[in-house]
């Protein structure tokens, strides 16, 4: 009879292990523009999350609807790339110290007119 009175606080510290694990794990996630003509190869164009070494964390493209995504990320400052083959790279700040970002929104042909090559802030949404 003793053993049952345990089994049940038991399992509900082991699930609240196991959401307290979920719960550090970030995201980022957005979307690709372009004010004219959209590329028709944009889903070859690499996005990239890179650590504070500049060293690959993640490698992504953009889906159908020119969306990337990227999950299973631990707490820190990255930088988020996106290259344009052959035109240009984006390079953002990316900080995922206390939460995720899920709305990056990235109008490519006009920030590579100004931001080629430059580390910068993400873009305000």
């Amino acid at each position: 009879m003793a053993s049952r009175r345990w089994a049940l606080p038991i399992i509900i510290i082991a699930f609240t292990a196991i959401g307290a694990g979920a719960q550090t794990q970030r995201s980022a996630a957005g979307t690709i523009y372009f004010t004219n003509n959209t590329p028709p190869n944009l889903r070859a164009f690499p996005v990239e999350i890179l650590d504070a070494h500049h060293h690959r964390v993640s490698l992504t493209q953009p889906d159908e609807q020119h969306r990337f995504a990227f999950a299973n990320l631990q707490p820190g400052r990255y930088v988020l790339r996106l290259t344009w083959p052959k035109r240009c790279v984006l390079s953002y700040r990316l900080d995922l110290r206390t939460q995720s970002s899920e709305s990056i929104r990235v109008i490519m042909d006009a920030a590579c007119a100004h931001a080629n090559g430059k580390l910068q802030d993400l873009p305000a949404n």
